[in-house]
């Protein structure tokens, strides 16, 4: 939810500021959409294996699959980049042969379907790959992610398992292979800012600010309660970078403000309102 906004922009960025040859310039004036859209999907492999034998004639399971929905000349407000299929189980292998996390190969992964989307090929010449890869690497540098890019000497692991010489499935991809998704356990939590996020000095601690990213990765969603008032909830997280859209508080985020005087749902809007006498 929060990578593939960030990762979005980077690339639309570098369609600006970089002329690239080998890219297909189909999208080009980004500038006249009032958004972007774009799917992402998680699957294991069999899904996308079906998807793969269907779309593209090859039944075999791949790490990602993207397929754009793009139409030149169509007048419309917004940008329908297209869809982005990804296997799990799959980039759990490659993670553990490239020696990074899982995370960093979904985001890796992410960027490369942004990529092809967004009319890179690295398919059709060895410039194109090599103008592929640049763009990857500044958009994962840009973002400070570990992933390892387009490395030529990674091992395909496309297929749900490899065999050894005698012919038995190596533990490691066994492994991989019984992956399950991981469902968070809570859908909200209502979070008592002032006693439990800000230290003495009214703060929000590297530890708690950590925690609630990575429960924010998880897809929790996360609702401030609080005796301040919403500029002030917002500047106390805007220094540990949870505030905005993409943080836990926002101008347009549900919460509970000054000792629940103001009540506010989805989209910022207020569902209670109250004075003291």
């Amino acid at each position: 939810e929060l990578n593939v906004p960030m990762a979005m922009k980077i690339a639309l960025d570098g369609l600006l500021e970089y002329n690239y040859k080998t890219r297909d310039t189909s999208i080009t004036d980004v500038g006249k959409y009032d958004k972007v859209e774009v799917s992402v999907l998680l699957c294991n492999d069999s899904f996308i294996q079906n998807l793969n034998k269907e779309w593209r004639g090859e039944d075999c399971a791949t790490d990602m699959l993207s397929v754009s929905q793009f139409i030149p000349d169509l007048d419309v407000p917004t940008l329908m980049l297209g869809d982005i299929v990804i296997s799990v189980e799959t980039a759990a292998r490659q993670a553990e042969a490239k020696g990074h996390t899982l995370l960093d190969e979904l985001r890796t992964l992410v960027v490369r379907g942004l990529l092809r989307l967004l009319g890179f090929n690295r398919q059709i010449s060895d410039e194109a790959a090599m103008e592929m890869e640049k763009e990857e690497l500044l958009i994962l540098k840009s973002l400070r992610w570990k992933g390892k890019g387009l490395a030529k000497n990674a091992p395909d692991l496309s297929k749900p398992h490899t065999e050894t010489l005698d012919g038995h499935v190596t533990n490691s991809l066994k492994r991989a292979g019984s992956l399950r998704f991981y469902r968070p356990k809570f859908k909200y939590i209502f979070c008592d800012m002032d006693g439990t996020l800000l230290n003495s000095k009214s703060q929000v601690t590297a530890r708690n600010a950590e925690a609630l990213k990575e429960a924010r990765s998880r897809g929790v969603n996360i609702v401030i309660a609080t005796g301040k008032t919403r500029p002030a909830a917002i500047d106390a997280l805007t220094m540990v970078d949870l505030s905005g859209r993409n943080g836990i508080v926002s101008e347009s985020s549900p919460g509970i403000f000054l000792q629940g005087l103001l009540v506010y749902g989805l989209e910022g809007r207020e569902i209670y309102r109250n004075t003291l006498n």
